[in-house]
């Protein structure tokens, strides 16, 4: 075996924007572009539902990533914009993806799809999360 991810493309590309707007998760996780003329595909967006019978169960979360063009060899930077309390996002809404990640954590095989999937379950997983903001908190800037 190669070792590379086929699900995967070297650069998030038309593929993960098609699968994106499709949704994951049974469409807890839906990603696209910021700019829909961004043809260097660099802002993306992306809206997390929160995972049932957890503290951010049917609350939108909105996220942005930047794709650098050392990708995929470095991660996407990843932030929270909606307001969210949770170990691995930091009080800028930075999320830590070492923290989430499967090991290995990423590597130039991992795709924005696998940046969601942590995401999401360590949202599904979270522990001492404490009290939520309310939605009324506004967002990251």
């Amino acid at each position: 075996s190669s070792g590379i991810n086929a699900e995967c493309p070297l650069r998030p590309g038309l593929g993960e924007l098609d699968e994106g707007q499709k949704g994951l998760f049974d469409s807890h996780v839906t990603w696209g572009l910021e700019m829909e003329d961004d043809i260097d595909l660099v802002g993306w967006v992306a809206t997390i539902i929160g995972p049932q019978r957890t503290p951010f169960e049917g609350k939108f979360y909105s996220l942005h990533l930047e794709v650098g063009k050392d990708y995929p060899e470095k991660s996407p930077k990843v932030r929270f914009r909606s307001r969210i309390n949770v170990n691995f996002v930091n009080s800028s809404g930075v999320v830590d993806l070492k923290q989430i990640m499967p090991r290995p954590g990423w590597t130039k095989d991992s795709c924005l799809k696998d940046v969601f999937k942590a995401i999401y379950h360590g949202m599904q997983k979270a522990k001492n999360c404490g009290q939520q903001p309310p939605e009324s908190a506004g967002y990251y800037f």
